[in-house]
């Protein structure tokens, strides 16, 4: 069966949709942490969307994901700069049974983060057609690159239960044969005698 490679985006066009929200708005700060925790960790929409105050500490920049897609329970770490935005968040967010919330500490609707992250790339004038699960396919390309190809860790980051499903980031990495490829031809090149250097 053939798989569709996701859709990704660079650190560059991450970091210009993360600008978009408005920190000075509560809405615009609770987008701006969701966005960041996406970004940082991969997460699922139905992970934000369900993730308990008592499953994130903060200060330690930590949340455990309980019961994520196929029973799978998983930890997850974060940046500093997303605990500062994290913490911020906390401190004027209303009570509610979910850290992510509505204005009146309700449970966030999945169809909301989809509109909200397909909103703020039309205002950087990025044109690839992204969605909520843009960011969270983003990250592990990153990860793998950064981690020196280990795709154990983002196995478990991820919360994938079959190895096969983590192995297209793998396959959508391109940087390992750009750098082969490059002392291929510099060693072709050197190679007078190569077939590809004769005169015609």
């Amino acid at each position: 069966m053939r798989r569709k490679i996701p859709i990704t985006l660079t650190v560059e066009e991450v970091n210009k949709i993360i600008e978009q929200p408005n920190k000075r708005v509560p809405t615009g700060l609770r987008n701006k942490a969701i966005l960041l925790f996406i970004w940082d960790t991969g997460a699922r929409v139905s992970d934000v969307i369900n993730l308990k105050p008592s499953n994130i500490n903060i200060s330690k920049r930590e949340a455990i994901i309980i019961n994520s897609k196929g029973g799978v329970d998983r930890n997850l770490s974060f940046s500093e700069y997303t605990s500062e935005v994290l913490k911020r968040y906390k401190e004027e967010r209303p009570k509610s049974n979910y850290f992510f919330c509505t204005l009146k500490g309700k449970k966030l609707n999945r169809s909301y983060l989809f509109i909200m992250v397909s909103r703020y790339p039309k205002r950087t004038g990025i044109e690839k057609k992204i969605g909520i699960h843009t960011l969270r396919h983003s990250f592990p390309i990153r990860f793998y690159k950064e981690s020196n190809h280990n795709l154990i860790a983002l196995q478990k980051i991820l919360g994938h239960k079959n190895i096969n499903t983590t192995n297209i980031y793998c396959y959508m990495d391109n940087s390992d044969i750009k750098e082969n490829l490059r002392k291929y031809y510099y060693k072709r090149d050197l190679n007078k005698s190569d077939i590809s250097h004769r005169s015609p």
